[in-house]
């Protein structure tokens, strides 16, 4: 008789899925590429920024006719005669001469230096008008930036009660930028003046460093 091995083989563990391999990671520029690219763009916005805020030298003005300007009634005439009294040595620049102009009628008064000796130009001249404070104000206010000036201040005048101005700067083609004040006080009613009145008004110009 024969004898049956009556033990009970193991079984082999049945095999699981393969393992599958990540794949491989190769070099990627989209990194470098988004760097490259914020870099662009900040570089640009920059530029755009210098040349939204820069000024060129503004143009010559030779015309001596009257003209109107936008936003007042009153019509200009170039200043350059009334601002012969505070020119020296080339200076203000002819751009900058040209680009200052009066209502018509106006009527020089006096002149100052304020140098004081320190080599930096600045002087104002004072003329007279027939038109009235407010009308003044709103002359120098549309004027100057009809002529080129970047207005940065308008309204009551520092360290002069009553009086109102208009502050621009503008680019020489000297290198150096000016500014320009325009400063008006109240009209007065002295004897023999128009029934409207009449108002000095003083413009300075000063030569600045630095053109912030």
């Amino acid at each position: 008789m024969t004898v049956h091995d009556t033990r009970t083989r193991r079984e082999a563990p049945a095999a699981g899925p393969a393992p599958v391999r990540p794949p491989a990671r190769g070099f990627s520029m989209r990194p470098a590429m988004l760097v490259l690219g914020l870099g662009v763009l900040i570089l640009a916005v920059f530029v755009t920024v210098g040349i939204v805020t820069s000024q060129s030298p503004a143009p010559v003005r030779t015309s001596a006719a009257p003209s109107a300007i936008p936003g007042t009634s009153l019509r200009a005439v170039p200043a350059a005669d009334a601002l012969s009294s505070i020119e020296s040595d080339g200076q203000p620049p002819t751009n900058i001469v040209n680009a200052v102009v009066v209502p018509v009628g106006s009527v020089p008064v006096s002149n100052q230096n304020n140098s004081g000796g320190s080599g930096q130009y600045d002087s104002q001249v004072t003329l007279r008008s027939d038109d009235s404070q407010g009308a003044l104000l709103a002359f120098f206010a549309a004027a100057m930036k009809a002529q080129g000036w970047q207005v940065f201040d308008e309204g009551p005048a520092a360290h002069d009660p009553g009086a109102v101005e208009v502050l621009g700067k503008l680019a020489g083609t000297d290198g150096y930028y000016w500014e320009m004040g325009a400063t008006v006080p109240p009209t007065t009613f002295p004897k023999g003046a128009p029934a409207t009145g009449e108002t000095d008004f003083t413009i300075r110009l000063l030569q600045m460093d630095d053109p912030e």
